[in-house]
């Protein structure tokens, strides 16, 4: 089977990859040149002063509140940015270990796609950057929403509450502090969709990886031994290398999975206070938006867990795929090595998230169901 090089094995990330550099997320991929100072300084230089401190002043904010209700206009997106956090310095952290899987994963030999698979593989990457720049664009349209709702109150608001130390409550004054508060929730609303946009992609590309091994292995369903033994010894050590990306993948996305799946509970417990003490008739325009945060935060939550979960499906499908092989034709030396192989498939692919749960879709009806509980405890400690 011939292989080809005319494909870019990460076209559904590259945009992605490009934007996040200019966001101080990702690193670059020469920092030793003339540049290399700036390069180093620039997320720092970026993001203290604005999404670092600006999550300070949300949780001021939060810590000066003169009662529930105030405090929980806040704590929602609070608790939200506390997740971003551990997103930036995870990803500033590992941000070698990330370039070099990325690198891997685009340039490496051992992945080198079979003529045949070059359309089967740009559909599903491009499926991937359908997905998630509707859900970036959702998340921003959520964001613009805010900033120009308040627009329409009888009274000075922020889109999104924090601490300012200074009088707001007048043109000139609302007008640095929505300034501000748009600037930096931008940053924080975009840095954490991309955020998560690299953290699934992972997944999603070595899920795709498992999925390629499948239909090599169907392709030999016909297949002679003579010509079968050299593709099963190359396909054995895609995937023992595939195998190694999986635990990469995992040291990576784990802290950001965990941090997420634990605050999302709170995030959707607070949000949802926040519809009930707000109201429809009260202030549309505020309950809107937050619907629409609720809806965005489900869909955050849910996106790693569906993706951890389709890599452990299609590791788990392999089964399958060497039984379709035509087994039954080779020799009992050959038959032997599939039945070790056979034994190693047992041993299921799970991505962890520390060492607490699975990244699955279970996990995600767990925390739906731990927010709602939240929040009937909330409403009923409120009366």
């Amino acid at each position: 089977m011939s292989t080809t090089e005319c494909a870019d094995r990460i076209s559904g990330i590259r945009t992605v990859l490009t934007v996040q550099r200019w966001l101080g997320i990702w690193k670059w991929r020469n920092e030793n040149d003339s540049w290399r100072l700036l390069k180093r300084i620039y997320p720092f230089v970026l993001h203290f002063p604005l999404t670092f401190t600006y999550i300070a002043l949300m949780w001021l904010e939060v810590f000066t509140a003169k009662g529930m209700e105030q405090a929980g206009n806040v704590l929602y997106m609070s608790v939200t940015e506390v997740v971003l956090i551990i997103k930036v310095i995870n990803i500033w952290y590992r941000r070698v270990q990330a370039l070099r899987l990325m690198d891997e994963l685009e340039r490496h030999g051992h992945y080198k796609l079979l003529r045949g698979e070059i359309q089967f593989w740009r559909h599903e990457q491009n499926h991937f950057k359908r997905i998630f720049y509707g859900y970036i664009g959702g998340s921003f349209l959520v964001a613009c929403q805010g900033y120009i709702s308040v627009f329409y109150q009888d009274a000075y608001e922020l889109p999104f509450g924090y601490y300012v130390p200074f009088e707001w409550h007048n043109p000139q004054g609302y007008f640095y502090a929505w300034s501000y508060n748009a600037a930096a929730m931008s940053l924080c609303c975009l840095s954490n969709c991309l955020l998560d946009t690299i953290g699934c992609y992972f997944m999603f590309h070595i899920a795709l990886l498992y999925r390629i091994i499948g239909q090599r292995f169907l392709a030999l369903h016909e297949a002679p031994e003579e010509k079968a033994l050299p593709e099963l010894r190359r396909i054995f050590q895609l995937h023992q290398r595939v195998r190694i990306l999986t635990k990469q993948c995992e040291l990576l996305i784990s802290p950001y999975v965990l941090s997420q799946v634990v605050f999302s509970a709170f995030i959707i417990c607070f949000s949802g206070y926040r519809l009930v003490q707000v109201g429809w008739q009260r202030n549309p325009g505020v309950f809107l938006t937050t619907m629409q945060f609720v809806c965005m935060m489900i869909i955050q939550i849910f996106l790693p867990c569906y993706y951890g979960n389709e890599l452990t499906v299609c590791a788990k499908q392999l089964t399958n795929s060497v039984f379709n092989t035509n087994w039954l034709e080779y020799s009992v030396t050959t038959r032997k090595v599939l039945n070790c192989y056979m034994e190693l498939l047992k041993r299921p692919v799970k991505l962890r998230a520390g060492v607490f749960f699975e990244i699955g879709l279970p996990i995600f009806m767990k925390t739906i169901n731990n927010a709602y509980s939240f929040l009937a405890l909330l409403i009923n400690l409120s009366k």
